[in-house]
């Protein structure tokens, strides 16, 4: 077969793409998007053309432009995985995470070699919240390629996030086979030993990261939580400083090194580094309540008041600067303003639940519930990044195999429909204007044996929190003057200090009921006497995004 050379116009074609692709690769996108819109006005639809349009205008800022050119593109050529990946990173950055998934699963399916595409899904579906998604996701990369570092990272952090700390450490550790000095899989394993409450085994992985990689600030970060967590804080402060000095954009370093300065009676080096974690991120909610929880230990509620209303100005309803709001106005003695926030009777809902569809009675729904928790793979004996103390505390159990979940979960979003029907037409108040039109459910759960209990805490990612009585032990009765393993309401952790008195109510947990309740309420577990256990679901009601 004679093959001809290419024609004047193919080769004048060739160059005019080419200058686009090198303005592209340079970072001139402007340049890149003027050149494609000439070309364009000559009704010319050539492919290539139309792909590197669309990432010029999406680069330029014209998203709309940029989705109507890939998808011209994609249409002509459905097969390309470059061009479907490129139209899903848009869609993805334009937050359509359904046609941003739709358009991954296009550019995987085209090429079996191709890993991107499903770590760009991953990515996208874990930094929105779904981990139970990024981590099949992240997996298909890997299948792909066995050795992708950081989609072996996202799927650990997908772990994490869902409380499966042994899969989290499984990913990292074979990882780790591959590439043993690796810094940011040493200190990942660190970050997940903390977390779990393995301060030894958190020291030293990021030890050993730091060791590999001197200029990690994650790292010294990770040494700093470590070091403070053996209350050598002198020590913290300065890996906190590495950490700052190597990314001036650690909010979080600054936060914990203002906490090491406080636990050595150093109030001028916290105030400063909270301030400096604040001017990193104004919306670092617990850096303000600690700036102006020093103006609580100062006796100056007025102040604490003051900054947490301008936090509150700027992120409305924010469960911590709502709960620390009630502390600082009862403080004042400003009691009537701070029960719009804090009212126990008002705001708290007991419910009795009724057995779903399947199942003979609350007895046998229950039963199927604690089979179902006790077996979950991510029981975890009392990590550290939970409230829960000598107990286990679950991972997400909304994930797959849902068993008993998974009706659990309606009659959940029921509850909260029930729960919000209440306030319609009520006056204004900085908690129910902000409840969400769309919103996630995120499902855990607690088993406690003698001495089991949990810390007061909120749950600050969310709007609606509840807990379901599934086990409850015999010694928690009326008569029970201790009142071990209820649930008390209203009291703050030792490191909010208010100077009044805190107004708290105590519930009875009894098997088959729920309470719902604001999810800045400060609340705690009583510890639990005798030797049967106690087993409880806790769930969050989380606004979408």
């Amino acid at each position: 077969m004679f093959l001809g050379m290419a024609g004047p116009k193919t080769r004048k074609r060739a160059q005019q793409l080419s200058i686009i692709q090198a303005a592209l690769n340079e970072g001139r996108f402007a340049d890149a998007w003027a050149d494609a819109q000439r070309l364009l006005a000559l009704r010319v639809k050539d492919v290539q053309l139309l792909n590197l349009g669309g990432i010029a205008a999406y680069q330029s800022g014209d998203i709309q432009a940029a989705i109507e050119l890939l998808l011209q593109a994609s249409t002509r050529r459905p097969d390309d995985p470059e061009i479907a990946m490129n139209l899903a990173n848009v869609q993805a950055g334009t937050g359509d995470i359904d046609a941003a998934l739709a358009s991954y699963k296009m550019a995987h399916d085209a090429n079996n070699r191709f890993a991107e595409p499903a770590y760009n899904a991953g990515i996208m579906l874990n930094s929105n919240g779904d981990h139970i998604g990024a981590a099949d996701w992240f997996t298909h990369a890997l299948e792909r390629n066995p050795e992708h570092i950081q989609a072996a990272i996202g799927k650990a952090d997908a772990f994490k996030q869902l409380g499966d700390y042994d899969g989290a450490t499984a990913t990292l550790s074979v990882l780790l086979g591959l590439y043993p000095d690796n810094a940011a899989v040493h200190t990942n394993l660190s970050a997940i030993a903390m977390d779990i409450g393995y301060v030894a085994e958190a020291y030293d992985a990021a030890t050993k990261a730091i060791k590999c990689d001197p200029g990690m600030s994650a790292a010294h970060y990770n040494l700093g939580v470590a070091t403070q967590a053996k209350s050598d804080h002198a020590e913290a402060v300065e890996h906190y400083r590495k950490s700052l000095a190597l990314d001036a954009g650690n909010a979080a370093a600054a936060l914990n090194q203002g906490e090491a300065y406080l636990a050595l009676n150093d109030e001028a080096g916290a105030r400063s580094a909270f301030q400096r974690a604040i001017d990193i991120d104004p919306t670092f909610a617990k850096a303000v309540i600690n700036l102006a929880d020093l103006d609580l230990i100062s006796a100056n509620p007025g102040a604490a008041l003051q900054k947490i209303d301008a936090f509150l100005d700027d992120v409305p309803g924010h469960p911590s600067a709502l709960a620390f709001k009630a502390i600082a106005l009862r403080d004042l003695g400003n009691v009537e303003a701070a029960c719009e926030l804090d009212d126990l009777d008002r705001f708290v809902m007991p419910l009795t639940i009724d057995a779903p569809e399947g199942f003979a009675d609350i007895c046998a729904f229950n039963q199927a519930m604690a089979a179902h928790v006790m077996s979950h793979p991510t029981l975890t004996s009392s990590p550290t990044a939970h409230a829960t103390r000598q107990g286990f505390h679950s991972g997400e159990l909304l994930s797959a195999p849902r068993g008993p979940f998974d009706p659990f979960h309606q009659i959940i979003i029921d509850a909260f429909q029930r729960y919000r029907r209440q306030f319609i037409g009520e006056a204004a108040n900085p908690f129910l204007d902000q409840c969400p039109e769309t919103f996630e459910v995120s499902v855990w759960g607690v088993v406690m044996n003698e001495s089991g209990h949990q810390v007061p805490h909120i749950h600050p990612a969310a709007w609606l929190s509840g807990v379901y009585y599934v086990e409850v032990p015999s010694s928690i009765n009326d008569d029970a003057m201790e009142h071990a393993g209820w649930i008390e309401f209203g009291r703050p952790p030792d490191d909010i200090h208010a100077q009044h008195v805190p107004v708290t109510k105590l519930f009875q947990p009894e098997a088959g009921k729920m309470l719902l309740f604001p999810s800045h309420f400060y609340h705690r577990t009583l510890p639990l006497s005798g030797d049967q256990r106690r087993i409880s679901v806790a769930f969050d009601i989380m606004p979408t995004g």
